[in-house]
């Protein structure tokens, strides 16, 4: 009887996962929201910044991909976000993000990730000189994952044809799913981006769901006997 009831538990676990990843659905908020680098916003979202590639790095979370620095010369080797309340420096025709970025070279891919037991529940980042030759894949919790690629990142307006004076803070709504990881990739250089913001939520363990199954199944068979006691 024991047997059977920790396979119920180990199976119910994974239908739990499964139906998580398949109910999911990721979508853009609209409208967008221009030139919001540092996140002003995020409070109206229930949102706090994450990652900025400067001072603020989530101890539950982590990037791992190619990081700009801003010293000496920002824009000397790759072209940060445009941000009205940048800097013109390095020749730019227009202000710039002038603090560390990430910038995906074509054919690589970064990578950010709830670490431990958490997950994220939404999900922002500041998006510069959209191009439709970018990719983000957002990976769900317990399997499965959704691909956004070129307009549809940003919701499909502007077009996206990497115009330099654009740049948006791009919310997504993840319909009550939650993500463990989020990628960015690129077919040709590059995909440039500032302040990964969001929500993180706790995920029990395996180990805990399985025990607060096996306490339902327990609880569930306390009453049965106890009706047939009474009956």
């Amino acid at each position: 009887m024991k047997m059977r009831t920790i396979v119920s538990a180990s199976a119910a676990l994974g239908l739990l996962a499964a139906a998580s990843a398949a109910n999911a659905a990721v979508t853009v908020q609209m409208p967008l929201v221009a030139d919001d680098l540092n996140g002003a916003t995020l409070g109206a979202h229930g949102q706090v910044m994450l990652e900025d590639f400067d001072a603020i790095s989530n101890a539950n979370t982590a990037f791992v991909g190619n990081e700009v620095t801003t010293t000496p010369n920002p824009i000397s080797n790759s072209a940060p976000p445009p941000y009205s309340g940048g800097v013109v420096v390095g020749g730019a025709s227009v202000p710039v993000d002038d603090t560390d970025y990430a910038s995906v070279q074509g054919g690589n891919t970064s990578t950010f990730t709830a670490l431990g037991g958490y997950a994220l529940t939404s999900f922002s980042f500041y998006l510069g000189s959209p191009d439709t030759y970018n990719k983000v894949v957002f990976n769900f919790l317990g399997g499965g994952s959704q691909t956004f690629t070129g307009s549809s990142i940003w919701g499909g307006n502007p077009p996206g044809n990497g115009d330099r004076t654009l740049g948006y803070r791009v919310y997504y709504d993840f319909g009550g799913a939650k993500v463990k990881s989020i990628s960015f990739s690129s077919t040709a250089d590059a995909f440039e981006f500032d302040g990964l913001a969001g929500s993180l939520g706790v995920v029990p363990e395996p180990g805990t769901w399985a025990l607060m199954i096996l306490g339902f199944g327990g609880a569930g068979a306390m009453l049965r006997r106890r009706k047939a006691v009474f009956a």
